[in-house]
């Protein structure tokens, strides 16, 4: 309504201002502009065209003068609703456009159950359009929908001032970190804790975001502990181990262990999903415990010397002794991994005890046969050469505890040391003069093929391996290949 009265008064005053036009005419000079010429001898004044062609063309741009000023008074005064810098419609008025606009933003809302807001620039421009050309209602609200974009009020998640995650509301934000710290404390006894905080500066912020950026509780909570939504599975094959499906996708056993703390690397099974994906939480959860425990004080070691002992040769006359202190520390810890230790107090429960080492000045004798064997260790002969169960026995066992010294019998030269069927752990000594000993069952070598040893020296200690019924050491003396009843030289 505005609008046409706007054109009335236009129009009428554009009239009274054409009538004074008119006045002001001289009409000799008006005539003669259009070649009319009055026609003399009468009292009715006439007029004869002098050039019709002139006449007709001065006519007509007049005409099309006329028209043209009648058009900007009586067309319709319009506005143009842009969005991001192109028009997309005609509206009578702007109200017509928030009223439209206004409607979208509440069914969009209503869609989303959430405050949205529009995302696209959007302004009036004033235009001159026929009414055919303006929208309004449904069809107005129409074609805003499809270029006017919209995002929706939600919660982000902020760790160190970068935005990590957007929900829906701020309560859902809330309990994906609520669901991130039980993660990282499941398990943790809690007794001792007295604080329990992010790693990082963590805040949630309300803000509009847009609806493809939104995530689920799960999705979010996921995505935030392992630091990335990527998802790389392999399955286990025949033969593969974590060694080989780590050279293969060229990731770190480390990297893979980190990706699958509950495998256990040394028994995995084909078939078994292995993650391949390496967790680097965006957030971390930071606990402070006080904790009280007890620790060893290590004992020192005093050294004397005895002439009755070779030089390679050594034992403790007084077994050392660890102490022990109560400590009361604050620890740190980030993820479950701990971070730092803050010891507080300490008090000594009991104190250590030196130990005493004896070490030998003696020189050792010749590392070469003599001859002559000693027995090779203490024990009792549970076992003679001879025939036994059907077959012979080529030596003598003598039994002792599990670790008691087993010591050459002759000086030589070691020629085997490892495992050997039903010897077990095994070690055979050359003296030369065609002489080899076998020293049999050991649970510990402590010489090396090449080896030279003279006689006394400690090469190993009795055990229990390959086929025996006990701890004890089985003592061969073998002359040019052929077992000799060790009872006749010792």
């Amino acid at each position: 309504m505005g609008g046409d009265e706007d054109s009335f008064t236009k129009l009428k005053q554009w009239i009274i201002k054409f009538k004074e036009s008119i006045h002001k005419l001289d009409a000799k000079k008006t005539l003669s502009k259009f070649n009319i010429k009055p026609t003399a001898g009468s009292k009715k004044t006439t007029m004869k065209v002098v050039n019709s062609k002139r006449f007709m063309a001065t006519g007509g741009a007049l005409v099309v003068v006329v028209i043209a000023i009648a058009y900007m008074i009586f067309a319709n005064n319009a506005f143009g609703v842009v969005v991001n810098g192109v028009e997309i419609a005609k509206v009578k008025d702007k109200r017509s456009a928030d009223s439209a606009l206004e409607t979208l933003k509440q069914g969009f809302e209503k869609e989303n159950d959430a405050v949205v807001a529009f995302k696209s620039q959007i302004s009036y421009e004033k235009i001159k359009a026929s009414k055919k050309q303006l929208l309004e209602g449904k069809a107005l609200e129409a074609e805003l929908k499809k270029h006017i974009g919209y995002s929706i009020r939600s919660a982000v998640i902020y760790a160190d001032d970068k935005p990590v995650a957007s929900f829906k509301t701020k309560d859902e934000a809330d309990r994906v970190l609520k669901d991130i710290e039980e993660y990282f404390l499941q398990g943790l006894d809690r007794s001792g804790v007295k604080e329990i905080s992010f790693a990082e500066k963590v805040e949630v912020k309300e803000e509009f975001s847009d609806t493809l950026d939104l995530m689920t509780r799960e999705d979010g909570k996921n995505f935030i502990i392992k630091g990335t939504s990527e998802i790389r599975i392999h399955k286990v094959e025949s033969g593969e181990s974590f060694w080989s499906i780590s050279r293969k996708y060229d990731i770190s056993i480390e990297d893979l262990q980190k990706a699958n703390p509950s495998a256990n690397p040394e028994k995995i099974k084909i078939g078994q999903e292995i993650n391949l994906v390496v967790p680097k939480s965006l957030i971390r959860v930071k606990t402070v415990e006080d904790s009280t425990y007890t620790d060893k004080i290590p004992y020192e070691q005093k050294l004397e010397l005895s002439s009755s002992l070779y030089k390679d040769q050594s034992q403790v006359r007084v077994k050392g002794q660890y102490g022990e202190k109560e400590i009361k520390a604050e620890i740190t810890k980030v993820n479950g991994i701990e971070t730092g230790r803050v010891i507080l107090s300490e008090k000594i429960i009991k104190q250590p005890k030196d130990q005493i080492l004896v070490k030998g000045t003696k020189d050792p004798p010749p590392k070469k046969g003599t001859g002559t064997f000693s027995t090779p260790t203490r024990g009792s002969i549970t076992s003679r050469f001879g025939r036994r169960w059907g077959r012979l026995h080529e030596g003598i066992d003598i039994a002792a505890p599990v670790g008691t010294a087993v010591k050459a019998a002759d000086g030589g030269e070691v020629i085997f040391a490892g495992t050997s069927g039903t010897y077990g752990k095994l070690i055979k000594v050359d003296h030369g003069g065609g002489f080899v000993t076998y020293y049999g069952h050991l649970s510990k070598i402590n010489v090396k093929v090449g080896a030279k040893v003279y006689k006394g020296q400690n090469i190993g200690s009795v055990g229990n391996t390959g086929r025996s019924t006990g701890p004890h050491l089985h003592f061969e003396i073998r002359k040019n290949g052929s077992p000799v009843n060790p009872s006749k030289y010792l």
